[in-house]
């Protein structure tokens, strides 16, 4: 097989279901052409920032190191979380930890280290950005962000742009013009000039306005067709390439979406409880609490007692959702009751001591569109958010093109984000050893569907059932979605 180049592009937050052709003519025309994964999943929690390390790394959160899109650790912040939507956080925190942040080879590093190239775009946010390709100033590769020459490197490869194109444009709802001036970056300066043997192009829509506007707005549509729009432009670039037969491009979306139901405000819900509660990284209180769609929550007291206590607590609450703990084997936590965490992918010494998901439902939702769950976030009334176990939130898009892939293949296994990475080092005859991910044998020409297996698995606290069910491929593991009942 010719070692062929790939074109990675994240649809940040798309949901699956709402690439049709009244919506996004190109990318369902795509999808209809070459290779889809429809159980394609993104790892837990489903967030942005963890999802861009999954990328980067082929790895589950628990291995890559971002285990949430906010996360304690005393070491770097002790008296809030970090936010991995900023740069300068991520630094300190890279800075802090003890062989850095991202505990695995990134794929910049591993392209680095074979004389190989990686450049990054992106319209994300500063952490989305640098996640991406986080050793890009030492490995003296590139890396454009929307935000700047002080997030982008190098520097005067940015400046050169900027005169070139313009400066990016201000943020919109939708984010329209700045993702159409991305892809002029890319399609214009990086492809054609620097070649690398692999592209990234992030695009923050249609997540931004799912959030802001809700999944079923006017300004969702707008955004969905602006996205495609773009989509469109570097389809027609790669049909026209004189080389496009060593050319693979991939279409990934982070994560999916629900809307917004009630706002569950944790802390005071705790508090009310009787539970000392705060959310710093180190305190007096008993409990630390992250909050979201999933909650993060650190046992400062070792108390066998107090963790019963909030266990027991939380699974009379009508919005509590799945409860995972560290635990003795691979099913069960270690609190009776709860699930192991390392069935989320998370069984890492950064991971909180209980996690739990917050309430979901599959009923209409904005606009329509099925799916909907509790929050603790400033996002506001029938938004969109995302984070939690809901089947539509960790079900994210996965398509491939290119002439080592089948045409017209809908794959019948279990596939997710992970498998991009080890699936693009293959194409470039490089080892993928240390991925979590798979190749993405069933969708090439010469490939075979490998066994696979789902599994759900239940249990009770107190009159609290609750449920999480994943699949594996080999040892990839797939979080396919959980919650009550």
């Amino acid at each position: 097989m010719p070692q062929t180049k790939s074109l990675i592009v994240v649809f940040d937050g798309l949901r699956p279901d709402m690439v049709t052709p009244s919506l996004m003519p190109h990318l369902h025309a795509f999808q209809s052409t070459y290779c889809r994964f429809p159980k394609s999943r993104c790892v837990f929690p489903s967030e942005t920032r963890v999802n861009a390390a999954a990328l980067a790394t082929g790895c589950i959160a628990g291995r890559h190191g971002v285990v949430g899109n906010q996360f304690h650790a005393a070491a770097v912040f002790p008296d809030r979380w970090i936010r991995t939507s900023e740069r300068e956080d991520l630094v300190a925190a890279d800075a802090a930890f003890t062989g850095g942040l991202i505990q695995v080879p990134s794929l910049g590093e591993r392209l680095a280290a074979a004389g190989r190239t990686l450049a990054t775009v992106s319209t994300g946010s500063t952490g989305s950005g640098w996640l991406v390709h986080h050793r890009a100033e030492a490995l003296g590769q590139f890396r454009w962000s929307v935000h700047g020459p002080q997030h982008s490197t190098p520097a005067d490869a940015w400046a050169a742009i900027a005169e070139r194109f313009g400066p990016p444009p201000a943020t919109a709802v939708p984010q329209t013009p700045r993702i159409e001036h991305a892809t002029t970056v890319l399609l214009d300066y990086v492809l054609p000039i620097l070649d690398p043997d692999v592209a990234i192009l992030w695009l923050t829509d249609p997540d931004y306005t799912y959030h802001y506007r809700g999944i079923g707005s006017a300004e969702t549509v707008a955004a969905l067709r602006g996205v495609d729009t773009a989509f469109g432009r570097i389809i027609d670039a790669w049909q026209r390439a004189p080389d496009r037969d060593r050319r693979a491009i991939f279409v990934v979306s982070d994560h999916g979406h629900i809307t917004n139901r009630d706002r569950i405000d944790l802390v005071a819900a705790m508090t009310s409880g009787g539970f000392s509660v705060d959310t710093r990284a180190e305190g007096a209180a008993d409990l630390g609490l992250v909050p979201g769609s999933a909650a993060a929550l650190a046992i400062r007291r070792r108390d066998n007692g107090l963790s019963r206590a909030v266990v027991d607590w939380l699974a009379e609450q009508p919005w509590c959702g799945a409860l995972f703990s560290d635990g003795p084997d691979a099913v069960a936590g270690a609190i009776s009751g709860t699930h192991n965490r390392a069935l989320l992918g998370l069984a890492s010494g950064r991971t909180a001591d209980l996690l739990f998901t917050l309430a979901q439902d599959d009923a209409p939702g904005d606009g329509g569109w099925p799916g909907g769950g509790r929050h603790d976030s400033n996002l506001p009334p029938s938004g969109g958010n995302h984070g939690g176990l809901h089947p539509r939130e960790m079900n994210n898009m996965l398509l491939a093109a290119g002439a080592a892939f089948r045409t017209g293949f809908v794959s019948s296994c279990p596939a997710g984000i992970v498998d991009v990475m080890p699936t693009v080092l293959h194409l470039l005859g490089l080892p993928s050893a240390g991925c979590d991910g798979r190749v993405l044998s069933d969708a090439l020409v010469d490939g075979d569907t490998p066994a696979h297996d789902t599994r759900r698995l239940t249990a009770t606290a107190g009159r609290h059932a609750h449920h999480v069910t994943v699949s594996h491929v080999g040892t990839t593991l797939y979080v396919d979605g959980g919650g009550r009942g």
